[in-house]
């Protein structure tokens, strides 16, 4: 089935109007949606985004107090006929105060042809999947080809979530190096991915040591309308790759604005987060998208010792390129409830 009859498919399963498909974290999760196809779906929504082929505005943001907020996220993609909106919630006190995850998020998808909903479901686990899939796919592009030693900063599923994926985005890979400023939570990934990841896992002795000795650093921490820098810019080495998905809030400015080639997923994007505050300093104007590199319209990696930043801070039109391969394998497979609207 293409992209383009997916209308038609959810008809052959839902009477659109009356019913939608209901599926929670653990449904989504089961699917098992293979890499491949995650790979191609958000080369895909980059390289559309980017070509000005899909609608998506900037995320929309309240703050309940300075360290929680929620975001909106509507998307619409006319190729894959996919439509929907994003609602997510960061708490970062909700596990000390809660017993929750610090992170919610749900998707409302709606069909194409009517605009009337045909599945809610569960966000985190897609987040959680294609986060570290844009990450490997930035790696490609813009990492050295001979590039050994990844460095995550950050050990919460979404930084976990980067270990099984990691090879695919660097097949010279020899180390993975970890840090959190949780030691357990070090112990932890390490005793969880070992067995996953084709090459030793090791902890980082410092921040600084992971900084200095990762050829890709990748960082996926909390962040907040108040970021306080932790890495120095005299740590980063010359050609390294950093790809961030906490908006690179632990970086001092000006390791950012001497990088040779600071690539965003959305300049519209990065223009609202400025100015909602989310960076420390000044930082400079991005030189393209991702996805102008991915679909050939703007060069990647030039030279070696450049050293390449690369903040994909999430946009919906990644999430809105999953969400109906996971509907269609969901109604194929009876995963899931239809409930009446």
């Amino acid at each position: 089935m293409s992209e383009k009859c997916f209308s038609d498919f959810v008809r052959e399963h839902l009477n659109v109007g009356h019913e939608m498909l209901y599926l929670t974290r653990e449904d989504v999760k089961s699917l098992n949606i293979p890499k491949e196809v995650l790979y191609e779906q958000m080369e895909k929504a980059l390289s559309m985004y980017s070509a000005g082929s899909t609608q998506m505005p900037a995320k929309s943001h309240v703050f309940p107090d300075t360290h929680s907020v929620y975001i909106g996220m509507p998307a619409l993609i006319p190729e894959m006929e996919s439509a929907g909106v994003k609602w997510v919630g960061a708490y970062n006190h909700n596990m000390r105060d809660y017993g929750l995850p610090a992170l919610c998020a749900h998707l409302l998808v709606s069909d194409y042809k009517t605009g009337w909903p045909i599945a809610c479901m569960d966000g985190v686990h897609i987040m959680e999947t294609r986060t570290p899939a844009i990450a490997m796919v930035a790696a490609r592009y813009l990492a050295r080809k001979d590039a050994e030693v990844f460095g995550m900063i950050g050990l919460g599923r979404e930084g976990r979530n980067h270990f099984p994926v990691v090879k695919d985005g660097m097949p010279n890979l020899k180390k993975v190096l970890v840090w959190d400023v949780s030691e357990a939570a070090m112990d932890k990934a390490i005793a969880d991915f070992q067995d996953i990841v084709p090459v030793p896992m090791e902890k980082a002795e410092s921040l600084e040591y992971i900084v200095r000795n990762s050829d890709v650093l990748a960082s996926a921490t909390f962040f907040s309308t108040d970021p306080k820098p932790t890495i120095k810019d005299e740590w980063v080495p010359k050609g390294q790759t950093i790809i961030v998905t906490d908006l690179h809030s632990q970086f001092h400015p000006d390791t950012i604005n001497r990088a040779a080639l600071y690539v965003v997923d959305s300049k519209d994007q990065q223009e609202h987060l400025v100015e909602a505050g989310y960076f420390y300093g000044t930082i400079p104007e991005p030189h393209c998208e991702l996805g102008d590199i991915t679909s050939g319209n703007h060069p990647a990696r030039t030279n070696d010792d450049d050293i390449i930043v690369a903040n994909p801070s999430g946009m919906a039109v990644d999430d809105f390129a999953v969400s109906p391969i996971v509907i269609k394998m969901a109604l194929e497979k009876g995963v899931g409830r239809i409930l009446p609207l």
